[in-house]
């Protein structure tokens, strides 16, 4: 139980690595409310695991306050937020000539939603002097994505944004801690279709297209969504009290080598 009695706000909680989260976070103890635009696999999940499910659109600043006042009027608090709704984009159109609608809509929901929630939730954490937000970056916002310009920017983004929050967070003697965790290639729907649109421009079939990627990386086999939400895990619990402003990679390794 070591987010025992703690109420915790899953964005993109519907379906990947923010169902995992949720699933864990609720084993463990906490209250997690899922968000997610997808209602019925959200219900759903909630349903199953013990959940409150609330339909919202992570873009919008006036479902945060309307989720955010939910959230405080049903539980009191909100003790750990974490950032996991995000989008890959629509890779055929992912190089320089990105048209600017895709462009926009990558960054609304992978940048302006974790903005927004950020932005929201910290004050509630500041009134109690502590709190954890947790922001789902990437692997690739450390490297060139020559094919992926509108989702390599906007997760780096999300990295530099963490750190400016984590210093907001400090303030006045405050922990309210921020920290961003950059998953490598983890088995989701998501990157099922990076492999795929990969494998597309290559000429290759999704199989050959998989071994060519985990071919660059160490461990040579995707991550799992549980991968991800066990350090996120960490994250929201008290274990990580001293932690903030950091990156933790959860990527097999693939960091480590020159990966562009």
């Amino acid at each position: 139980m070591r987010v025992e009695g703690k109420v915790a706000v899953v964005t993109g909680g519907a379906g990947g690595i923010g169902a995992e989260t949720a699933r864990v976070l609720v084993r463990e103890g906490a209250k997690v409310v899922i968000a997610d635009v997808v209602e019925p696999a959200g219900q759903a999940l909630a349903c199953e695991i013990g959940a409150t499910f609330h339909k919202h659109d992570v873009t919008d600043e006036q479902q945060w306050q309307a989720l955010v006042g939910g959230v405080i009027a049903s539980h009191g608090q909100i003790d750990v937020l974490v950032n996991a709704a995000g989008i890959e984009g629509d890779l055929s159109k992912g190089g320089f000539d990105v048209p600017l609608a895709e462009w926009r809509r990558v960054l609304t929901i992978n940048l302006d939603g974790t903005f927004l929630g950020c932005r929201t939730c910290l004050p509630k954490m500041l009134a109690r002097g502590t709190g954890s937000i947790v922001n789902i970056a990437s692997i690739v916002s450390g490297f060139a994505t020559p094919t992926a310009l509108a989702y390599g920017a906007s997760k780096a983004a999300v990295a530099q944004l963490t750190r400016s929050f984590a210093m907001h967070g400090a303030a006045d003697d405050k922990r309210v801690r921020c920290n961003s965790v950059h998953p490598g290639v983890i088995k989701t729907r998501m990157t099922d279709n990076i492999i795929t649109e990969f494998g597309k421009m290559q000429n290759l079939t999704p199989e050959q297209s998989e071994t060519a990627i985990m071919s660059v990386v160490p461990f040579k086999v995707r991550g799992t969504p549980a991968d991800v939400a066990n350090l996120i895990l960490f994250l929201a619990s008290d274990e990580s009290a001293y932690v903030t402003g950091s990156e933790f990679q959860v990527d097999g390794g693939w960091h480590v080598i020159n990966a562009g």
